[in-house]
């Protein structure tokens, strides 16, 4: 489904006040890229990764109400997903209270077994996923939403965007370029450790 189908499909089934419909079509447009993403931002602790699923889940049903279109259905979710996580592993107390059982309607483990890229399965994998272990938490976010799922530079400073931050096109573009030239160095860093 193209990313301005999803917008339209939600849009209109949220106009309609039908916000249960226009959660499942969220999920299950996007449902693959978010546990990707969670997983890289909890490197895939299989606990921790279905309960910020669980979380990303019910943030998009409550979310759903005042979403107002601003950024694309996507940017929205990837920001929920990432703020989803953050909470899941800053407060052990709630992880621990909202552990999910064999109930989930989603097996995550699966779907990431099944979804993973070809390239991940060579040699290279193990040594890869090495450097990627070490980097900073900020690092391997950044990394995985550029390279692993080609987000938009855009879309990416809108995610990571910290609450509060000014939202004018020059800061915007500030923090945009911010996150290229970090990037860069980072390519740079994780290309000498391959070598």
């Amino acid at each position: 489904m193209s990313r301005a189908s999803i917008d339209d499909e939600v849009r209109a089934a949220t106009e309609r006040g039908d916000h249960a419909a226009a959660a499942g079509i969220i999920v299950g447009a996007l449902r693959t890229d978010i546990v990707a993403y969670l997983g890289s931002l909890t490197r895939d602790h299989p606990q921790l990764l279905q309960d910020a699923f669980s979380c990303w889940c019910e943030d998009i049903l409550r979310g759903l109400p005042s979403f107002q279109f601003a950024a694309s259905v996507r940017t929205w979710s990837y920001t929920l997903a990432r703020h989803a996580a953050v909470r899941c592993m800053r407060d052990d107390q709630r992880r621990v209270r909202r552990l999910v059982g064999g109930d989930v309607p989603v097996d995550i483990a699966a779907i990431v077994r099944s979804e993973t890229a070809e390239y991940l399965r060579t040699a290279m994998k193990d040594r890869l996923a090495q450097v990627r272990a070490e980097l900073a938490d900020d690092e391997r976010e950044l990394l995985y939403l550029r390279v692993d799922r080609q987000v938009a530079w855009r879309e990416i400073e809108a995610i990571v965007r910290a609450p509060g931050d000014p939202d004018d096109e020059a800061a915007c573009r500030r923090r945009e370029q911010a996150l290229r030239k970090r990037f860069q160095s980072l390519k740079r860093r994780i290309r000498e450790r391959l070598a």
